[in-house]
Formats: C-alpha cells, sequence, structure tokens
C-alpha cells in the first residue's frame, strides 16, 4: 500500500489540524510522514505492517524515559479502514538528529568513533535489561530492537548518536541478534564489523560491572 500526500493528510486530519504534511522515507514497513514540522507520523503499508505498529508502540510506551538516548515518544495513535481492513498508525515528536552514510561513519576520528562505541553499547546494554516491556520466560532471551542497523541512528551535529529510530521489528531474542548489522562487514551500508566488535566488547564489558545499569 502507497498513500499520496492528500491520503496521509485525510488520516490524521481527523485528529489534529494539519498545516504542513510531507513525504520523509519509507522502509519495508511503513511510510513516514513528517506532519506540522514537528512530527512524525508512520503508515502501514500492509496487515503485517499494522500488527508491527502496535508492537512498536508498546514497545515504545514501555521504554519511555528509560533509556540513555532519544527515542520516539507516542503522542497519539488511531486507525483507519482501506478497503475492508482496518489499519493502525501513530505519530510522535519528531526528533532532532541526522543520518550518516558509511563512509561519513568511518570518517569520524578514533575518538568519536571510541565515544559512538560506548553509547551504543549502554543503549542496548539497557535495552536488553528492560524485562517490564515484553513477558520474558527464558534467562538467555531479552528485548531486541531488531533492526539495528545504520540507518536508524541519529546524529548530532558533533556526529555523535544522539538517537535510536524504528522499533518496529522489537522482539524478544538472543542478545547477539542485535549486533547482526554491527558485525556485518559485507554491508555497504552499514557501521563496519570493526567498529562493531568495538561495541560488542564493551557491551560485554557491562555484564561484569554496575556501569550499564
Amino acid at each position: 500500500m502507497k498513500y499520496s500526500i492528500e491520503q496521509a493528510k485525510d488520516i490524521i486530519s481527523k485528529s489534529i489540524r494539519v498545516k504542513s504534511i510531507e513525504f520523509i522515507g519509507c522502509g519495508n514497513h511503513s511510510e513516514v510522514f513528517c506532519v506540522n514540522k514537528e512530527m512524525v507520523m508512520k503508515l502501514p503499508k500492509h496487515r503485517k505492517a499494522s500488527d508491527c505498529l502496535k508492537v512498536e508502540m508498546q514497545v515504545l510506551q514501555g521504554l519511555k524515559q528509560k533509556v540513555p538516548l532519544d527515542i520516539p515518544n507516542v503522542l497519539f495513535s488511531g486507525t483507519f479502514s482501506a478497503g475492508h481492513e482496518e489499519f493502525v498508525y501513530f505519530v510522535s515528536k519528531r526528533l532532532n538528529g541526522k543520518n550518516l552514510s558509511k563512509a561519513e561513519f568511518l570518517m569520524l576520528d578514533e575518538r568519536t568513533l571510541f565515544q559512538n562505541a560506548e553509547i551504543i553499547a549502554k543503549f542496548l546494554y539497557c535495552l536488553h535489561n528492560k524485562k517490564d516491556v515484553f513477558p520474558i520466560k527464558r534467562k538467555d532471551l531479552v528485548l531486541l530492537h531488531g533492526d539495528f542497523s545504520l540507518n536508524h541512528i541519529l546524529f548530532n551535529d558533533e556526529n555523535v548518536v544522539c538517537g535510536i529510530l524504528d522499533f518496529a521489528d522489537s522482539r524478544i531474542g538472543k542478545p547477539k541478534s542485535d549486533f547482526s548489522y554491527l558485525l556485518d562487514d559485507e554491508d555497504d551500508e552499514e557501521f563496519g564489523a570493526n567498529f562493531g566488535r568495538m561495541v560488542l566488547s564493551i557491551y560485554e564489558s557491562y555484564r561484569y560491572s554496575d556501569i550499564g545499569k
């Protein structure tokens, strides 16, 4: 399912007054629009995506103010009909920050790379230790981001990580699953395995200290 600007505006106009709206991107699950310059609306592309948005809202609301980086906060949600089906959407505040390409990321100096590795490791450690968002019945399983890739990370003007986006693939699984993109040296759009190994090393050190708690 694809949405025109007019369709997106019609959906959200039932909840707020729309002064401006623009398309800002899409992924496998959703199309994303910026509303009134300061809000982000996620619209599902299919039935499974609508179910993923429900999960994402649950995760974001469960993590609110409990992780050490900015994440989207759900301002409100709603439903709309398409054909004979009903779909879910939600609106969050637009986060400040920018994306970096792999080339831009790998040009960062060693000090900034290490700082970013520490921040990401602490975020993942904190996320993986949240036990109250979903029921977790096994000690070897944790709450995962589920799609922890470079294009879901925001950086500030000093090229330091400041926010994490897109929790639509969040699920329960083994911690190493959130390192698949970090440790991928084949993907031209990802961090590079050297940086990933740095993050993993710091992450594992938190298991033996109170720093990440």
